[in-house]
């Protein structure tokens, strides 16, 4: 179990799983302790036989888990590439140690955000008179402004409490220097890039679905899966796959910031050409027509598909846009 791995990015891949795995136990057991015995456990109950609830909560989790599992790859090959080393002398222990940190930070993070909300909503209680004149009673801003602080604290004190694991996990062993250091391959910068736009897409369809719940009335579980499961999935393997193909095959010095980077650019040019798009086609129509269109199915399904060849068409302008081809490997570029 200690004995040093062959493979330069086995240990980014066994402390990944690790975070991930345990990021995932612990957030279904905070789950099942809020609908079991919390102290709103009857109401929780009742919140969870909506399916948009149940939709957005695993959401939540699977973000929570691409989130860690991110921050902690990236962690994790930052320090070997530092140290020079593509391996440490006792791998179990740096998991073990990995796992008892995380678990101490995950709850330390959910005691701190459920402070912080409750003294965030306290304080908007307090002032709803000027909340209220500032920001409305309902619409975008003031969902926003209900919305975006919570979870804007939540992803910071997760990717700050992932890359606090790794690092006194890292106390614990000692890098094997002569062990090859781990590069940046095509196929981590591709699915890398695919999961930080499936990060922002998650977010900000959770974001819209809230809001447009606020004014539709609740659609079904199947709506849900799709809007929120299914969809988001076959994106991520478009993006992944276009990702992949339109990257140069070797990366240079280019690391785990211009795959993040990629991504994010990928995603919100795809927002910009879609909405124009959108603009477009909604001033080229009549009212009516626009009311036929918006009741019919078909529309939805075809939205689907241009919003993916969106979305390949900006993966590949991003891949373009942030890497530079080149014929042939540098000499002293990894294997």
């Amino acid at each position: 179990m200690n004995l040093p791995t062959a493979h330069p990015n086995a240990l980014a891949r066994r402390l990944t799983t690790a975070a991930v795995g345990l990021q995932l136990l612990g957030a279904i057991l905070v789950q099942l302790y809020l609908v079991s015995a919390g102290p709103l456990a009857a109401l929780t109950r009742e919140a969870f036989a909506r399916p948009d609830m149940v939709a957005s909560t695993v959401v939540n989790i699977v973000a929570g888990c691409i989130l860690v599992g991110l921050t902690t790859w990236g962690a994790t090959q930052r320090w070997l590439r530092r140290h020079n080393a593509g391996d440490v002398d006792r791998p179990g222990r740096m998991v073990a140690v990995l796992l008892a940190v995380s678990l101490v930070l995950f709850v330390l993070i959910s005691t701190g955000l459920a402070l912080l909300q409750h003294g965030f909503y306290t304080l908007i209680f307090k002032h709803k008179e000027w909340v209220n004149q500032a920001f409305g009673y309902y619409g975008a801003r003031r969902m926003l402004l209900m919305a975006l602080p919570p979870k804007l604290c939540a992803i910071l004190l997760t990717i700050l409490g992932s890359w606090l694991a790794v690092r006194i996990a890292a106390w614990s062993v000692t890098p094997v220097a002569a062990a090859q250091a781990p590069s940046l391959q095509r196929r981590h910068a591709a699915w890398i890039a695919a999961l930080t736009l499936l990060l922002w897409q998650l977010h900000v369809a959770l974001v819209i679905g809230l809001y447009f719940m606020t004014y539709a009335g609740s659609a079904g579980m199947l709506e849900h899966a799709i809007g929120y499961w299914i969809v988001p999935a076959l994106l991520l393997a478009l993006a992944a796959w276009v990702c992949l193909r339109s990257l140069p095959p070797v990366l240079g010095v280019a690391g785990m910031g211009r795959a993040i980077a990629h991504g994010t650019f990928a995603f919100w040019l795809t927002q910009v050409l879609g909405i124009g798009l959108a603009l477009l086609i909604i001033w080229s129509m009549t009212w009516s027509q626009l009311m036929r269109t918006a009741a019919s199915y078909t529309t939805s399904v075809v939205s689907v598909l241009i919003y993916s060849v969106l979305l390949a068409l900006s993966c590949y302008l991003g891949a373009r846009l942030f890497y530079r081809r080149r014929a042939t490997p540098p000499e002293s570029a990894s294997a």
